[in-house]
């Protein structure tokens, strides 16, 4: 049986940048939870915050960049401690595919040999472990 407690909880999550002009908000108030086994697809229009959510969460924006409110990952907040807390997770418990699929993926490769090879690099499975994970 599942575990019915989310492994990936993100609360209330603003960002915003510094810019000369003054701040610009471009992430309000995003809130969502992952139980083990689900995905997520953010789905919305060109320059809507869809990236720079799963950046923020994933600790990859620019300086420039603020982040706050909660994402909890296994019921631990990995923003509070920082980068040290985040990189751990980064691309290993938490990872996304960029929204330009066809330039990030290899069209003449299979999917699923694409999504097993950084599982593989991870650590995470390797051989067939790795596809059947896929």
């Amino acid at each position: 049986m599942k575990s019915r407690e989310p492994v990936l909880r993100v609360e209330d999550l603003h960002v915003w940048f510094d810019l000369p002009g003054g701040e610009l908000h471009v992430v309000q108030g995003v809130s969502f939870e992952l139980r083990a086994g689900e995905r997520l697809g953010l789905v919305g229009e060109s320059g809507c915050g869809k990236t720079t959510s799963i950046l923020a969460i994933m600790g990859l924006l620019p300086a420039n960049a603020s982040v706050a409110g909660h994402v909890y990952l296994d019921g631990s907040d990995i923003l509070e401690g920082g980068e040290r807390t985040v990189a751990p997770h980064r691309w290993r418990h938490v990872a996304m595919v960029f929204q330009g699929a066809m330039n990030a993926f290899n069209p003449v490769k299979r999917i699923g040999d694409q999504i097993a090879e950084p599982m593989g690099l991870h650590g995470i499975a390797k051989g067939r472990a790795a596809h059947l994970k896929v």
